[in-house]
C-alpha cells in the first residue's frame, strides 16, 4: 500500500491546482467578456446562454470521457492531454467572426477543460494522507477562485485597450506554462499499483474503469450519491456565474469597473473560507459542513438577490456567495473523490459529474430565458431550491475523515458482501 507523505500530496495540490487556476480562467472570461461579445455580434441573452451551454454540453463530454480515460493512461498523462487541447482552443477563440463559431468554439474548450476536474481530483485525492486529505483538495481548488480573480484582472487591463478578443488570445501563454509544470510531477503511485495488477493478471482490463462502475451495486450506489452532489454544483454555479457580471451591471448599476472590483472582494472571501472549510472538514467531517454550507448557499442566495441595494448585496454576498460557488464545491470533490475504489476513482467521478452536469447545460439557457420573464434576480433564486439535492446526496453516504483510500474502500467492499449474504 502507498504510504502518503504531506510533501507529495503538497506538490499535486499546487500543481492540479494551477490546472484548475487555467480552467477556472477559460470558462470565466467568457462572462466577464460577455458585455462586450454581445456588442459584437449584437447579440441578445438567449443566444449569449445558448453558447455558455454549448461549453457546458463540451464540458460534460470531456468530464466523461478523461475521467475514463485516466483509469486506462493514467492521472498524469491525461492532465496532459487536457490541458493542452483546450489552451490551444481557447486562443483560438480570438479569431471568432461570428456568433456560430464563437459557439464552436466554446464547445471544442469545454471538451478540453472538462478533463481538469475529474483527474486533477482524482490526483491529489490519492496523494494525500488521510488526516489532511480534505486540506489537501482544498489547496488544489483554491486554484479556481485565484483564476477567477487573474481572469479580473486581464479583463481590467485587456479588454478595454485591446478588446475582448485579446484576452482569449494570451490564454495560450499561461497554458503552455502550465502544461510545461506538470512535466515534473510523478505519476499516482495508486495508479500504477493499479497497472502492476493488470499485468500479473495477464492485461486484464476488464476489472477497471467504466464497465466496473456500471456492474457492481456499490459502485452504482455512489454513482447515485455522487450525480445527487453534482446536479446542484453545475446547475447553480452556471446559472448565477454566467449572468451575475451582468446583474451587477444593469439591477445594481454598477458601473464595469465596479463590478470587477466587487467580484474581487467576493472571490478574496471564496479563497479565504475555501481553505477554512477544507481544514476543518478534516476536523468535523465532510456531511455535516457540507449540509450547513447547503443550506447557506441556498438561504444566502435567496437574500443576496432579494435586495438592490449595492451594499447590502456584498454583506450577505461575502457569505453567501462562496457557499454557492466553492464551499459546495471542495467538500463535494473531496467526498466523491473518496468513495469510489483507485480502480474506477477517475470513471466514478467522471460520470458522477458528467451526469451531474447535464442539467447544467441547460442553466444558461434557462437562467437567460427566465430574465426576460421574472428577471434575473428570480432566476437566481429559483436555482436556490435544486441545493436540496446536494443533502440528500451527503444524507446518503457515509463519513469519510480521517480514513485511508484503503480503509473507505475495505469498509465498502465489507458492506457489498454482508448485503449479498442477507439477501442470499
Amino acid at each position: 500500500m502507498y504510504k502518503e507523505n504531506t510533501s507529495d500530496g503538497v506538490a499535486t495540490s499546487i500543481l492540479a491546482g494551477l490546472g484548475w487556476l487555467f480552467d477556472s480562467f477559460v470558462i470565466n472570461i467568457y462572462a466577464l467578456a460577455l458585455p462586450f461579445i454581445a456588442l459584437t455580434f449584437h447579440a441578445k441573452p438567449l443566444a449569449l446562454g445558448f453558447i455558455a451551454s454549448l461549453f457546458l454540453l463540451g464540458y460534460t463530454i470531456g468530464t466523461i470521457g478523461f475521467g475514463i480515460i485516466t483509469d486506462y493512461l493514467g492521472r498524469k498523462r491525461t492532465l496532459s492531454l487536457s490541458i493542452a487541447g483546450y489552451a490551444v482552443i481557447t486562443a483560438l477563440t480570438a479569431l471568432s467572426w461570428s456568433i456560430a463559431t464563437l459557439g464552436i468554439m466554446r464547445f471544442l474548450t469545454g471538451i478540453g477543460g472538462g478533463g481538469e476536474l475529474p483527474v486533477g481530483a482524482t490526483f491529489t485525492s490519492e496523494m494525500w494522507p488521510a488526516k489532511r486529505r480534505g486540506w489537501g483538495i482544498a489547496l488544489m481548488y483554491v486554484g479556481y477562485p485565484i483564476g477567477y480573480l487573474l481572469a479580473i484582472g486581464l479583463a481590467a487591463l485587456v479588454i478595454r485597450p485591446i478588446g475582448w478578443r485579446g484576452i482569449f488570445a494570451v490564454a495560450l501563454i499561461p497554458g503552455a506554462l502550465i502544461w510545461g509544470v506538470r512535466k515534473v510531477l510523478k505519476e499516482s503511485p495508486r495508479f500504477e499499483a493499479i497497472q502492476q495488477r493488470i499485468i500479473m493478471e495477464g492485461n486484464k482490463r476488464k476489472n477497471i474503469g467504466l464497465r466496473q462502475v456500471v456492474k457492481t451495486k456499490k459502485n452504482r450506489r455512489h454513482l447515485l450519491i455522487g450525480v445527487l452532489i453534482f446536479i446542484p454544483l453545475a446547475y447553480c454555479y452556471y446559472a448565477l456565474s454566467v449572468f451575475l457580471p451582468t446583474y451587477m451591471k444593469t439591477v445594481l448599476h454598477l458601473s464595469y469597473g465596479t463590478v470587477l472590483i466587487d467580484l474581487t472582494w467576493l472571490t478574496l472571501a471564496y479563497i479565504v473560507l475555501v481553505v477554512l472549510i477544507g481544514w476543518l472538514s478534516d476536523i468535523v467531517g465532510r456531511r455535516p459542513l457540507a449540509i450547513i454550507c447547503a443550506l447557506t448557499a441556498g438561504i444566502g442566495g435567496i437574500l443576496m438577490f432579494s435586495t438592490q441595494s449595492p451594499s447590502t448585496f456584498m454583506a450577505i454576498g461575502l457569505i453567501a456567495y462562496p457557499a454557492w460557488v466553492g464551499l459546495t464545491w471542495t467538500l463535494g470533490i473531496t467526498f466523491i473523490s473518496e468513495i469510489f475504489s483507485t480502480d474506477v476513482r477517475g470513471s466514478g467521478f467522471g460520470l458522477s459529474v458528467g451526469f451531474g452536469r447535464i442539467t447544467s447545460i441547460f442553466a444558461p439557457i434557462i437562467a437567460g430565458a427566465l430574465a426576460t420573464t421574472i428577471g434575473l434576480a428570480g432566476s437566481f433564486k429559483l436555482s436556490a431550491i435544486v441545493w436540496i439535492l446536494y443533502v440528500i446526496g451527503f444524507a446518503m453516504g457515509r463519513e469519510t475523515k480521517g480514513l485511508t483510500l484503503e480503509e473507505i474502500e475495505r469498509r465498502e467492499n465489507g458492506d457489498s458482501i454482508h448485503k449479498e449474504l442477507e439477501e442470499a
